[in-house]
């Protein structure tokens, strides 16, 4: 999965940060919803130009929210839509947030938004302390990179909280973020089994139906779906062979070591099957 850190509106941060909004539209000068290796579910960082470190000018991150869908609307909609969302009182203030930031200070006919969910703030951390140096002079967007990079900018993150929306519940927000970042990186490494296109589709049928019960699709996946608890979550695999048995117990087994590099031995996560078979599902649980 994918990360970026964007430099951002203080102001409109902080509008979000104090409203404890838990969705916001991030809005971009730029119509074009194309981004290379980025997409839904991918996560958005916060780069905030007013919190420097105060040796090497490193701009602070404090925040990130979960990319829900990429959209692109004339500014008259998106303020219809999504109102004190987009991170601003009124459509004016909106619109010369947009006036302050274009090169010709005119209004574009169309921007385009990421719509972010799980938005969480934290005081400010810095890339640097993550093994990854940027430039002072980021006046966009950088990628940062997956893995360890991402899942110690989190790890700072908890250990950063933010009093105000600490109130609601923030430090359980970033470790589910982590337990799901984890979940996406292992699955990113792994893949699906593989199986026929036939196979493939009847799988997705079938766990399509799970989603009343809270799971979703795991990304690039058609074969397995992920339940988000508190503090812990279940992954369901499809079974539609006994004979893939040997498979998924497998599959279940490189899930732990690949969550172990993030989660530490003791990761809270299940392994389940579609007719939860005990017996497979205990294997699949077990200490090999």
């Amino acid at each position: 999965m994918s990360a970026i850190a964007y430099v951002t509106d203080s102001k409109m941060l902080e509008l979000h940060r104090l409203n404890n909004h838990k969705t916001m539209n991030f809005w971009r000068l730029s119509a074009n919803i194309g981004f290379s290796d980025f997409g839904e579910g991918d996560l958005v960082f916060f780069l905030s130009k007013d919190k420097e470190h105060r040796k090497n000018r490193e701009k602070g991150i404090v925040g990130f929210g979960r990319v829900k869908s990429i959209t692109a609307a004339s500014i008259r909609s998106m303020w219809d839509k999504y109102g004190i969302y987009n991170g601003y009182v009124s459509l004016d203030e909106f619109k010369e947030a947009i006036r302050k930031v274009s090169k010709d200070k005119k209004l574009p006919a169309k921007i385009s938004a990421f719509y972010l969910e799980d938005v969480t703030f934290f005081q400010p951390v810095y890339l640097s302390e993550c093994g990854m140096k940027i430039s002072s002079n980021v006046e966009s967007y950088i990628y940062l990179k997956p893995g360890s990079v991402v899942f110690s900018l989190l790890d700072l993150a908890e250990d950063s909280r933010d009093l105000w929306s600490g109130l609601s519940g923030n430090s359980e927000a970033i470790k589910r973020e982590k337990l799901l970042y984890a979940l996406l990186e292992s699955h990113d490494r792994i893949k699906d089994l593989p199986r026929s296109e036939k196979e493939n589709k009847k799988a997705k049928r079938t766990l399509k139906a799970l989603k009343e019960e809270g799971y979703f699709f795991l990304r690039n996946s058609q074969s397995e779906v992920c339940r988000l608890g508190k503090e812990s979550a279940d992954v369901l695999f499809y079974r539609g062979d006994p004979n893939d048995d040997r498979a998924l117990i497998g599959q279940a087994q490189l899930y732990k070591y690949h969550l172990g590099k993030y989660l530490g031995n003791d990761a809270p996560v299940r392994f389940l099957v579609n007719d939860r078979d005990e017996t497979l599902e205990y294997l699949m649980n077990a200490l090999l």
